[in-house]
């Protein structure tokens, strides 16, 4: 069976267990077949699993593996919703909506010497590293998801989305799109419901349903991930901050992101610093 996610886990798995069972997955998963094969369900698409595919999930994927050979195990990298939350931070949106709709990733043979460095060294990060394991993890996933991005042609996958995309979906990433350009200065989910021309309700209604989040969640959330950013790579004052991020005053926006992460501001960048 898979571990329960901490903020990352990576393993090794033959899946045996939760043969012909729906996995409870983590917020974001990735599989990466390392020998036999296996007959797997995504969202009731059938694929084929064989060694170098990668397949990724996430937690809302309705995932079964049905078959599997005798000699077929699994490389697996799991992130919990903060981790994945940083890692998506500076991915582009159109390469989530293609992984959505194509989970399952096949390599050319040239490529596969360099997954199998990358997995190498994801799990001796994992076995091995403790004082800096969760930037070098997230950082390490990061450029996974880069090189997924460069691979897939995601410049040409909008217009793939486009195509193939209802519009209640199609709404959702634009809502998600519409976040990443303005949530430093607006935070109230009418604005961007009035940029969709969709009531507020009717955007609650999709992103539960696609995103399991609330508008007003994905919004905190991303405002979260730009306080943290400013915190980590920039010394700018805290009413400066507030300032940039259009807060009303500094003490709201110090409450705002305690109440959020569990920590203060002051002692978040502390943190940072002695990383």
């Amino acid at each position: 069976m898979l571990p329960e996610c901490a903020k990352a886990v990576v393993g090794k798995s033959s899946l045996r267990m939760d043969k012909g069972f729906p996995l409870k997955l983590p917020y974001l998963s990735v599989f990466i077949c390392l020998g036999g094969q296996a007959s797997v369900q995504v969202n009731f698409e059938e694929y084929v699993f064989h060694p170098y595919d990668i397949l990724v999930l996430s937690e809302d994927s309705l995932t079964v593996f049905s078959t599997a050979s005798e000699d077929f195990h699994t490389f697996f990298f799991l992130a919990d919703k903060e981790l994945a939350s940083e890692i998506a931070y500076k991915l582009p949106n159109s390469l989530f909506s293609y992984l959505w709709k194509s989970p399952l990733c096949r390599l050319e043979e040239s490529e596969k010497p360099v997954l199998q460095a990358w997995m190498e060294l994801a799990l001796f990060t994992f076995n091995h590293c403790e004082a800096y394991k969760d930037i070098i993890m997230a950082n390490h996933l990061q450029s996974f998801f880069l090189r997924m991005a460069e691979r897939t042609t995601v410049a040409r996958s909008e217009e793939i989305v486009r195509l193939k995309y209802r519009r209640k979906e199609m709404l959702c990433w634009n809502f998600w799109d519409l976040i990443g350009k303005h949530c430093k200065q607006y935070r109230q989910v009418a604005f961007y419901a009035q940029k969709l021309c969709i009531t507020p309700f009717y955007l609650s209604q999709i992103t539960k349903h696609f995103f399991n989040e609330s508008p007003k969640g994905l919004i905190e959330r991303q405002v979260i991930l730009e306080m943290k950013a400013m915190l980590l790579h920039s010394d700018i004052s805290v009413k400066e901050m507030a300032v940039r991020l259009n807060f009303d005053d500094a003490s709201y926006m110090c409450r705002f992101f305690k109440r959020h992460t569990g920590i203060s501001l002051i002692e978040y960048r502390s943190l940072g610093s002695r990383r």
